[in-house]
């Protein structure tokens, strides 16, 4: 673990948070790049990052505190203290489709459109951010023997490196959403393809990782909310997909691309 990575002007870089950073410049820029190709104008999509960018940060802090309320009754200004993590992914995502959406419609266009463009980015910031998970020593795996654990958690235990199984994840991810992408049948199947297979990905590396245990018979609460998350993600594109005709990504929509205010 290396929570610090450096010191500029003695004041401490933290790995985290860089990993966060590296993670938005590039999604932002694979996303305005892809974008463009679209037609959607590249100012949207770097305005919409980075107001997606905050919504999330608080939206991921908000469920998780809100979910783990009984550590912050006592002591409530540790709810800003996020160096150690205490993220949820769920509420950085919902947060973050709320503010595309109001921003979306806000700024005239398509939805469906920018969301396509946004889910294979968000897919690679989230591997780069899960690196950063691993140097803070944060969202670690269980015990074990495997040749490959890390000692990535509290203790120095060798645990399984469950950022790095979620990293890999992403990228494969990535991948399918790219290869899906060209030949999608609507407007959003990208982003709903994403929260599909995310939550497939999750669901799979909870066995793994240690957590709060909420168990609803042999799952956690989190694989308990894959489960309906993918169900409902599928559901739509394959409901949507049947009998659609395919979309056309690569021209922009009737009222042409989106002018700046």
């Amino acid at each position: 673990m290396q929570p610090i990575l450096f010191s500029l002007w003695k004041y401490p870089v933290y790995s985290w948070g860089l990993s966060l950073a590296i993670a938005f410049v590039i999604g932002t820029v694979y996303a305005a790049m892809s974008g463009k190709k679209k037609g959607i104008d590249p100012d949207n999509v770097i305005d919409l990052a980075l107001f997606v960018c905050i919504a999330s940060i608080i939206g991921a802090r908000l469920l998780y505190v809100l979910l783990n309320i009984g550590s912050y009754v006592d002591y409530p200004i540790s709810v800003f203290y996020m160096r150690d993590g205490g993220l949820s992914y769920f509420g950085g995502l919902g947060a973050g489709v709320l503010v595309g959406v109001l921003y979306c419609r806000k700024q005239k266009v398509s939805i469906g459109k920018m969301a396509d463009v946004a889910a294979p980015a968000v897919a690679i910031g989230y591997a780069i951010v899960r690196i950063g998970c691993l140097l803070n020593g944060c969202c670690y795996g269980r015990i074990s023997e495997v040749p490959w654990a890390l000692g990535a958690g509290p203790g120095g235990a060798l645990r399984h490196p469950t950022q790095i199984y979620s990293a890999i994840a992403s990228v494969i991810i990535f991948f399918i959403l790219r290869a899906v992408e060209p030949k999608k049948k609507f407007d959003g199947q990208i982003l709903w393809l994403y929260a599909g297979l995310y939550c497939v990905g999750r669901f799979i590396v909870e066995f793994f990782r240690v957590g709060t245990r909420d168990y609803f018979a042999p799952l956690t609460a989190t694989q308990v909310l894959c489960v309906l998350l993918a169900v409902l993600a599928f559901g739509v594109v394959r409901a949507r997909a049947r009998g659609a005709s395919p979309a056309e990504p690569n021209k922009p929509s009737a009222a042409g691309p989106s002018v700046k205010a």
